[in-house]
């Protein structure tokens, strides 16, 4: 199943297979880290604005290496609590640890 994610800029369409995989390796790295998981409709949203940000900065990648990239970020040390994701519906930017 493919799902599309628009803002006023970009319509990017991924499938629930990507989302999925992303979400397993941020539930992995949050476990080494001793974090708290977060819901995967919350999950949902950080991802798609991670392939935003890689498709905005570098329009002419093709979405799989995108995907590939936000992968490889959501296994690095960057991490979004539930409270960093409040700050960000209440307008402020992201914290990365």
């Amino acid at each position: 199943m493919s799902n599309d994610y628009y803002n006023d800029d970009m319509l990017i369409f991924y499938h629930e297979d990507d989302l999925d995989r992303g979400y397993r390796i941020d539930c992995k790295m949050r476990t080494k880290q001793d974090l708290a998981w977060i819901k995967r409709d919350k999950f949902r949203r950080v991802y798609e604005e991670l392939l935003e940000t890689h498709l905005k900065g570098m329009p002419e990648m093709p979405l799989e290496v995108a995907m590939q990239s936000v992968d490889n970020i959501l296994a690095s040390d960057i991490r979004f609590t539930p409270d960093e994701l409040k700050e960000k519906e209440s307008g402020h930017e992201f914290k990365l640890t």
